[in-house]
Order: structure tokens, then sequence, then C-alpha cells
């Protein structure tokens, strides 16, 4: 493209100037013969107008033939038109050729023609004595052939010299593009590699010059390319000892690579049995100091004994601290997602921890707002041991003051929230370089030789791990001297199934007096009171509380809530809890030393102390029994309590002391225990016998647990299921899993306690059947419970006399209706309708001194709400009709009603 633009612009340059020339000097040539033509014209026809005239002239005037052949004789000449002769005496015109046309200008030129844009007119005057004109008319057709044919011979001699013209440059064009093309090309054979052809195109001047140049480039070009071909096999040589090196590196990798993953699994398998062979004697001396400390030892021996217990108890916390650490390395910790209450759980880790806090007279508080959602799904033991570990390193590293939980909504999610917990302390604080490092591995805050508190350093490693499994985030906030706040994001489903919130309509819109020295802690009994709709009232110490007594504020609160200060021993403050005392008023005392302040209050039926933190189920039972009600959820049993029938157990351990120790807890119950020492002689036993409950330990000689296990499972015939229960020390993740699915039902972990041996029996063994709730509500009524007790109305209304006989007075015109709509509800089969009554005179008569009233209605309901066959319902209706029957007729006696 660039060397036909050359081409175009040589050639545009080479005829341009030719044929500028050629027009220059057509165009004059063209112009001076137009005019020339013109001139020529005009004088040859002025000379054949003055020929004619003068030869008309000399003809006679009558001579009309001579004029006509003389005019004749006129249109043969050349480019006249017409002629006319034109007499004035009265004569007719003689005239020649056509008509002649219409001239555009009135006055002739100055040489006597007259224009008429397609001819000339020129006019003679004849003999003036016979007055005659003569008037001739040329056409301009011959001027017109004169001027096409200059115009066409000057085309044609500009033809000429612009051809003449083209064929040096011609020449010269391809002399100057030809070589450069040929080069054109050598630089695309060279761009696509070629270079081993040779440029020769002959060219002079600086296009030889511009060839040499070329040659140079191809010949430089050549050299590199060479070079470059012996790099390129170098590093291709190279790379290949490199790649033969790097497989041989992968190869060593995959070996180094399979020895550690044996090493981890040696690791792992040493995790396990370490953990079995020092949880199994931690187990007998756990358990072991329990059962000795039950028995009758000298102070000295107590101390003694409650020393070896914290130790173990301390021991047995460093072996899961290392065992948690090694699962979370090993990726074998997995997270369970089951139903928690976020509030249950805050409440028992404080109440774990209330003993710590009370020796060190440290205040516990928590404050859980209200939007935060407390049914939630997540794993509730990670949470839990998340918590216990900053609560306990907050309660270790203060020396006064308090440690506060908050609870709080971060972000809202829909089905998910974001819920940040905060503890904060009132210790020291800690310095920015010891924040840095503080959440690494086998690190501790204070890592001198001086420091007081013990500890393996992986507590708070180990949390921020599960924070981070559970898919938050976990911090600190501290500066020196002023405390710390360790914080933590946890992510968890709302629980779609709601469970019904801890709510009472018994202490709804009651009056409650509050004290407590501790801000936090009075903001945390506040959160709780409201929850219940009670009506509060606050005081920031004891002696304002007795200043509000002596002016006899108090008189109209139905309870008093004392926080008591850590100055248990003080005398004024012992003088102060008995003054609030004799008010007679109902009050609950929560100290970090309840012992001390029982023995203040004894003999004191409207007072109750209770260990500092408060939770809402046992601030919910104090108040019930204050104003004369029973608790609203029935207590936990102990497991010290007897077990309510004869229960069968199996124990197999191959360890005599974890042996002995698991049986005598189980005989403590009340169980019937067959203690076997091995896998042969449990199934010796299980042929011969049945059993309610089996406990196998895992690892034992000769035949383990999981083969004796499956050795029962084939004895089983029919329905009959017996649960077997691991009872083992082994602390790997998937040890779970492969137990169950070997074929036992649950999973024990050593070392065991009574409470867990409690648990397991209740949860396989002690499920109560609907034939015993429907033989408990067919059961006779007592005959010690009277159809109005007086003593119990009165306490329930909180000593109160109006209140009991109005409640009374309430309860009475309600069973006017009660009564047949409860028998219409039956008699209809709608249980609905039914269950919302009996509800409803269950609670009415819980305000009221009518036991056997409400013992009808209570069990009543609780046949309605466990689904218990219609059949069962009919007598129980009977009865509750009856002592509605018997409560209405009992107070329309004489003696009731005056």
């Amino acid at each position: 493209m660039a060397n036909r633009s050359l081409h175009s612009r040589l050639m545009v340059m080479a005829v341009l100037p030719a044929m500028l020339a050629a027009l220059l000097v057509g165009g004059y040539a063209l112009v001076s013969h137009l005019l020339n033509v013109q001139d020529s014209n005009a004088s040859r026809q002025l000379l054949i107008a003055d020929s004619f005239a003068a030869q008309l002239q000399s003809i006679t005037p009558n001579d009309t033939a001579g004029q006509r052949a003389l005019l004749r004789e006129l249109l043969e000449q050349e480019d006249v038109r017409a002629a006319t002769l034109t007499f004035y005496d009265g004569r007719p015109h003689q005239h020649a050729g056509p008509r002649l046309l219409t001239a555009n200008a009135a006055v002739p030129s100055e040489d006597g023609r007259l224009d008429t844009g397609e001819s000339w007119q020129i006019s003679r005057d004849l003999n003036p004595g016979n007055p005659a004109t003569l008037t001739i008319e040329f056409s301009r057709q011959g001027q017109y052939v004169a001027i096409l044919e200059s115009v066409v011979i000057l085309i044609l001699i500009m033809l000429t010299v612009v051809l003449l013209a083209m064929v040096p440059a011609l020449r010269f064009g391809r002399q100057l593009t030809q070589p450069i093309n040929e080069m054109v090309s050598a630089v695309q054979r060279i761009r696509d590699g070629d270079l081993a052809m040779d440029i020769r195109t002959r060219a002079r001047g600086e296009l030889g010059e511009l060839e040499s140049a070329l040659r140079q480039m191809v010949s430089a070009l050549d050299d590199a390319q060479t070079e470059l071909q012996q790099n390129v096999d170098q590093a291709t040589q190279d790379l290949r000892e490199t790649l033969e090196t790097i497989e041989i590196q992968n190869i060593e990798l995959d070996m180094a690579r399979k020895e550690a993953l044996k090493a981890s699994q040696i690791k792992s398998e040493f995790l396990a049995n370490m953990s079995h062979e020092i949880r199994t004697p931690l187990n007998g001396i756990l358990g072991f100091t329990k059962l000795l400390g039950r028995s009758d030892m000298t102070p000295r021996q107590q101390d003694y004994l409650s020393t070896i217990h914290k130790s173990a108890d301390s021991l047995l916390a460093i072996i899961n601290d290392i065992l948690d650490f090694s699962k979370i390395e090993a990726g074998k910790l997995s997270l369970e997602h089951t139903p928690l209450n976020l509030h249950d759980l805050i409440e028992d880790v404080q109440t774990m921890l209330a003993p710590m806090a009370q020796e060190r007279g440290l205040e516990q508080a928590a404050i859980i707002y209200s939007d935060v959602p407390l049914n939630l799904l997540g794993d509730p033991q990670r949470i839990r041991q998340v918590l216990t570990n900053l609560i306990s390193n907050a309660i270790k590293f203060t020396e006064e003051g308090s440690v506060v939980v908050r609870a709080m909504l971060e972000e809202n999610r829909g089905a998910e929230a974001v819920i940040k917990m905060t503890v904060t302390d009132t210790g020291n604080g800690l310095s920015a370089e010891q924040q840095k490092s503080l959440f690494n591995a086998f690190t501790q805050a204070d890592q001198s030789a001086r420091r007081q508190e013990g500890g393996t350093g992986l507590g708070l490693a180990i949390s921020k791990r599960l924070v981070e499994g559970m898919g938050g985030e976990i911090g600190i906030e501290s500066s020196e001297g002023k405390g710390s706040t360790f914080w933590f994001t946890l992510r968890a489903e709302r629980d779609p199934k709601q469970r019904p919130s801890m709510f009472t309509e018994e202490l709804k819109h009651k009056t409650v007096t509050l004290v407590e020295t501790d801000e936090y802690g009075r903001l945390g009994l506040y959160h709780m009171l409201s929850h219940w709709q009670m009506e509060i009232r606050e005081y920031h110490s004891l002696k304002h509380l007795m200043d509000a007594a002596d002016k006899g504020e108090l008189a109209k609160s139905d309870f008093l809530v004392v926080g008591v200060p850590n100055q248990n021993n003080s005398p004024d403050l012992r003088q102060q809890v008995e003054d609030l005392a004799a008010l007679g008023r109902p009050m609950l005392v929560l100290s970090n030393n309840p012992e001390t302040v029982s023995r203040w209050l004894e003999d004191l039926p409207h007072c109750q102390v209770q260990g500092k933190p408060a939770t809402r189920q046992r601030l919910l039972n104090a108040l019930l029994a204050l104003g004369g009600e029973e608790d609203i959820n029935i207590p936990a049993t102990s497991a010290s309590l007897q077990l309510p029938y004869p229960v069968s157990v199996m124990v197999v351990d191959d360890h005599p002391g974890n042996l002995k120790l698991a049986r005598v807890f189980l005989e403590e119950l009340g169980a019937e225990v067959t203690a076997c020492d091995s896998g042969t002689s449990a199934l010796e036993a299980f042929k011969k016998d049945d059993f309610d409950l089996v406990f196998m330990d895992i690892q034992m000689p000769g035949m383990d647990g999981k083969t004796t296990t499956a050795h029962m499972r084939s004895l089983e015939t029919g329905s009959k299921h017996t649960p077997i229960v691991a009872l083992t020390a082994h602390a790997l993740e998937n040890e779970r899993r492969d137990l169950l699915d070997s074929g036992l039902d649950d999973y024990l972990s050593k070392p065991i306690s009574e409470k867990q041996l409690r648990h397991t029996l209740e949860k396989w063994v002690l499920k109560t059947t609907r034939d015993d709730l429907i033989q408990k509500s067919e059961e006779p009524e007592p005959r010690q419970l009277e159809v109005f007790d007086g003593a119990l109305a009165r306490r329930r209304a909180g000593g109160r006399e109006s209140l009991a006989n109005e409640m009374l007075t309430m309860l009475l015109d309600s069973l006017v209706n009660d009564r047949p709509a409860i028998s219409a509800a039956f008699d209809s089969g709608d249980d609905e309708v039914l269950l919302e009554r009996v509800h409803k005179l269950h609670g009415a008569t819980r305000y009221c001194g009518t036991p056997r009233l409400e013992h009808a209605a209570k069990a009543l309901e609780e046949a309605l709400k466990t689904g218990l066959p219609r059949a069962s319902f009919g007598p129980m209706v009977a009865t509750l009709c009856d002592e509605i029957c018997a409560l209405e007729h009992y107070c329309q006696a004489p003696e009731v009603t005056g």
C-alpha cells in the first residue's frame, strides 16, 4: 500500500505540471482564436452586407426579379440565414429565407449589428431617393463550430502532453518503487524468520544505502538468533535437569508426607492411649476422694482431701486442654448442632465458677439484653468451654471488683443471628505487647518465675480455634491498670422450635425492693425481675434501704432482694441484715458466703439465703416459695436421691479401682449392680440374667468392649434391646462415631461422677410411662388434704388476710361457670377447650388454700397434656367436678360464711 501510494504520488507530480502548462497555453490559444474568429466573422458579415447593399442599390427599383435573384444569391453566402428588402414607398417587401428573429437589443452595436441571441442582423439603407432597407440575418452556427473545433484541438493537445509526461514518470517510478517493493518483501520474510535470503535490488543512491543497511541488519539478526537458540538449548537442558530434581524432591516429599501422616497417626494413638492411661487412675482418684469426703474426718483430713481433689481436677483440666489442642491441630474436632439456651448456658458457667469467685471476694453478673435470641442451634459444650476459659481467666487475674458477662445482638440475619459476648474484669489489664501473643499456644500473660497462676497456656489458643470454627471472631480490649474485656462473636441459627420462656403470672405486678452495692450485679438482677413484669424499687446500699425502712417505704413491698457485700464478718452488716429480717417482709439474701448469712437468719421462715451469682431458676423458685407458691419447675433430681424403683445394672471394667468406684456410685443410687472385670465374664452374666443397663469399658485385655457388645447383641432375641453405654477414657473425636456404629447406644467419658451415672440411668432406664401417669392420676385422694386450708391461703397471699379472702371469692365466682363448661367440653369431646378450662382453673387454685381442688385440676391437666387415652379422663373429670361442688358446699356453710 505504501509503494502504490508512492507510485501514485510520483505520477501526480509528473503529470500535474504538464497538465497545468498545457491548460494555460491551450486556454490562451483558445481565447485568442475565439476572438479572432469573432472579429473575422464580424468583418466578413459587414463586408457581405455592404457588398449586397451596393448591388441592390445598382438595380432599378422596379426590377423585382433582379432583386429576388440577388436575395437568393445572398442566402448562398456563409452563415446567412435570411434576408429582407423593405420598401418605404408602399411596394411589397422582398424576403428570402426563414422569418427574421426578433432582436433582443433595441440598439445595434457600434459595427451596426443587432444581436437576436441566436443570430446577428445587419441593416443597410439603400438609395435615399428611393428609400429601402436591406436586412441580413447571420446565423451563429459557424462560430459555434469553430469554437468546438478549437476546444477539441486543445483537449487533444493536452492529452498528448500528459501522455508524453507520463512516459518518463512511469519509468522513473518503476526504477524507484521496484527496489522498495523487493525490500518490503525481504523485510516480511525476515519477520517470518527467513534470515538466509540475500537482498540484491541493484538500487543506487539512498536506496542502495538502505539495501546495505538491511543486509547488515539481517546478518546481525542471524547472529542473535543463533546465540538465542544456543541459550534456549542450554536453558532447556537446565530445566530438564531441574524437573528431574523436582521430581526426586516430590518423591522425597511424598515419602516424608506419608511418614508425617504415620507419625500423626502414632501421635493420635499415643494421645488416645495416654488419655486412657491417665484418666483411668484419675477416675479412681476423683471418685474415691468424693466418697471419702462423705465419711467422718478431722478438719485437717478434710483439708488434705480437698487439696487432693483440687489437684486432680487441675491435672484433668490440663490433660483436657492438651488433648483438645491436639485434636484441633489434627482437624479432628467436630462441632455439634443442637438446641441451646444462651441464658442457661451463661448461668451454668457462672454457677460452676462461683466458688472460685467467692474465694477471691469477687462479684459476678450477667447482663443479657432483651433483643438477644436465647433459643439457638449450636454446640453448647464448646460455647461453654470458651466462656469457662474467659471467665476463669478473668477471675484468676482480678484481685478485687467484679467480672461481668454481657450478651448483645450484633447483627440480625433472619434465621441466623450474630451475637457478641464480652467478659469484663476489673483487674490490672494487659499491655499492648502482651496482647499481641495472648492467643498463641503455650503463651501466658505473665510468664515470669513470680507468676501466681498456673496453667498450660492453651486455654485462649483453644478458645480462638473454637470460636473461629463456629464462624466467629475473638479479641481483647485492655489497658494497663484499667481491666480487660475479652469478646467473641457467635454465629448461630435461631431454633425454629420456640421453647416457652421462664415466666409466671404469680409474680406479675408484684412489688420488689432491690438493693445491691455492685452496679453490674444490680443491673443483672433488674433484668431478671423486669422480665417477670415485677415493679422494682432500687437502692444502692443497705444504708439507703434502712433509711427507706425507717420512713415506712417498705411496707408496700411484696419482696426484699438484698445483695450482701463481701464483708460478711462485719458486725454492722449482720445487724443491718437482722434488722431487715425483723421487718417481717419476705426477704431473699444473696451472698458470696451463704453459710454465714444463713446462720444469722436461722428459724426465719420468711427469709431465704442463696449464693451469688443469682440464676433465674433459683431466684424464681425462691420468690415463689417466699410468696407461698410452689416452684414453677421441678428441681433437678440430686444424684444422692434413691432411684424410684430397683434397677439392674452391669458394670464391665478391667481396672479394679474404676470397677469398685462405679459399683459404689450405682449402689448408693439404689441400683442392683453386677460387676465384671472382663468381657468373658460379662458375657456369662449377660446370658444368665436380664439387665436394664450395661456400662461397658472399651479397652480391655482379651475381649475388648466392642467385641463384647457385638456378642451381647447376638444373644438378644425378639424386641429385647438392652442399652449398652460405653465407659472409656479415649479422647479421639471419631471414637464416639465408631462406638455408636459398633452397636453401643451411648458414650460416657471418664472420669465418671454420680451426676453422670444418674443422668444416664434417667435417660435410658427411668422413663416415666403413660401407665405410671394413669396410675398416679387414679390414686385416691390423700385423706390429710382438706377442702379449704386457711393457713395455706394466708401464706400464699403473703400473710394478708384480706387478699386471701378476695382471691377465694374470685375463685368461687368463677366456679359457677367452670363446672358446667368443663362437663360440656368433656361430653362434646373437645379436648382443647377442656384443657383451656382446666388450665385456667388450676392457675386460679394456686392462689387459694384449696389443696384438694388444686390436686384434682393438676392431675387432669397433666393427663390432657401427656396424651393419655381419653377413656382415662372420665374419672378425673368426675373427681374435679366433685371437688368443685365440695368447695362450694364448704364455703356456703354457716360457720364459714359467718
